[in-house]
């Protein structure tokens, strides 16, 4: 028998129940035939996703926010052994958007029903491979970012300009009462700035993911994190700023920090430049110990073993990204070529796998041109890079 939050993630079972047709109505009748076990979780699921479309389920803004870790925990967890969905399109598509993420929040926050949210694997998931840069609004609406390095600047009341133009609200169909979230997705040769409304900045490095609300509600100020960014928190005692990754909470209240996250490295690092931080693992487990970092403070969470160790750095290392600058000491080569992927969105092929564990120290200028950043990596490791095609690379000996 399957479970309930199966039908709910199912989007011919959400367009049945919300648009049928001829061809959905055979198709379920079918498997209500050929699977009569199934047919009172379906029943649930119908009523579910009729009253969610009714009345919504009222989700604040911090329960949103714990659904989303959730979601992306998920996502990141599945890896490639995800499955893709098809895309209902128009209406449908953001009414399916809505009606799946106030089911799954029903179900987490009211059922505690453990679920497979893989709808959102599809509609959420980081584009490594190329295309545009996309902000996604509460409503589902995608608005494609053409700029390689864009600017997205929120005002107090959640007023948007992308690039320093308004966003027509005449058009704009999201809103900025509480729980309504967007989601910043960059993928691999882009980057992104971006001026929450509370006047914190967030340099978002490639192939990253950002999700946060338009206006912030309550006694804390939350986003999350999947990939790389550069945060300069806006000062605010009495609302701490949080940050959650797969694995991390990070609790300042006016800082500058970086997080580099990316769902496929084994180590996650927390680095902090001005100001104070807490940071401690992101699940239910309130025993776990916590960390306070000064200034030059690297954290660095293994996923694998779930210690962390801290340690002084120079803060050069970690942060010029920012201003398209990549410093790096005794570091892996592997680990290099590793960030030049995402910043130009291209790969490499490391043929002895011994080359990857060379120790290089450098400082290299990000340009446009790849080919001679890669030239310069080539000389500092002696070693040779070889173009293959349009965008893999061969490194040998």
């Amino acid at each position: 028998m399957e479970k309930l939050s199966t039908f709910l993630e199912d989007l011919r079972f959400i367009e049945w129940v919300v648009q049928p047709t001829p061809e959905l109505q055979g198709f379920w009748n079918d498997h209500l035939r050929n699977h009569p076990e199934d047919r009172e979780n379906i029943e649930a699921a119908k009523r579910l996703v009729i009253r969610l479309r009714i009345r919504e389920i009222p989700l604040d803004e911090k329960e949103k926010i714990v659904l989303f870790s959730r979601i992306i925990k998920h996502i990141e967890h599945q890896g490639n052994r995800r499955k893709r969905m098809a895309l209902v399109s128009g209406w449908l598509r953001y009414a399916a958007v809505a009606i799946v993420f106030f089911a799954l929040g029903y179900l987490l926050f009211h059922q505690k029903e453990s679920i497979d949210p893989r709808f959102f694997t599809e509609e959420y998931a980081v584009p490594s491979n190329g295309g545009s840069a996309k902000l996604i609004r509460s409503t589902g609406d995608d608005i494609i970012l053409e700029q390689d390095k864009s600017l997205i600047t929120y005002s107090p009341d959640g007023q948007l300009q992308i690039n320093q133009v308004p966003i027509d609200k005449a058009s704009d169909r999201s809103n900025t009462k509480a729980g309504s979230l967007n989601q910043l997705v960059i993928p691999y040769g882009k980057s992104s700035r971006v001026l929450l409304s509370d006047g914190t900045t967030v340099h978002l490095n490639a192939g990253s993911r950002l999700v946060y609300p338009e206006v912030f509600h309550g006694s804390t100020r939350e986003v999350i994190l999947s990939g790389e960014a550069f945060f300069e928190v806006s000062p605010d005692a009495e609302r701490p700023f949080l940050v959650y990754t797969n694995d991390l909470r990070i609790r300042v209240l006016g800082t500058k920090f970086n997080v580099s996250a990316y769902p496929l490295d084994n180590v996650v690092e927390t680095v902090l430049a001005e100001g104070r931080i807490s940071l401690g693992r992101n699940d239910e487990n309130r025993n776990v110990k916590s960390y306070e970092l000064k200034p030059g403070d690297l954290a660095s969470f293994n996923r694998t073993s779930g210690e962390t160790v801290l340690r002084q750095v120079d803060l050069d290392n970690y942060i010029l990204w920012t201003e398209g600058i990549l410093k790096f000491e005794s570091t892996h080569l592997s680990r290099v070529l590793k960030r030049l992927e995402r910043y130009y969105d291209i790969r490499f092929n490391i043929q002895d796998a011994l080359l990857g564990t060379m120790q290089i120290s450098g400082k290299l200028v990000l340009t446009d041109d790849p080919g001679e950043t890669i030239e310069r990596i080539a000389r500092t490791a002696s070693v040779t890079i070889e173009k293959s095609n349009e965008n893999y690379y061969m490194v040998r000996k």
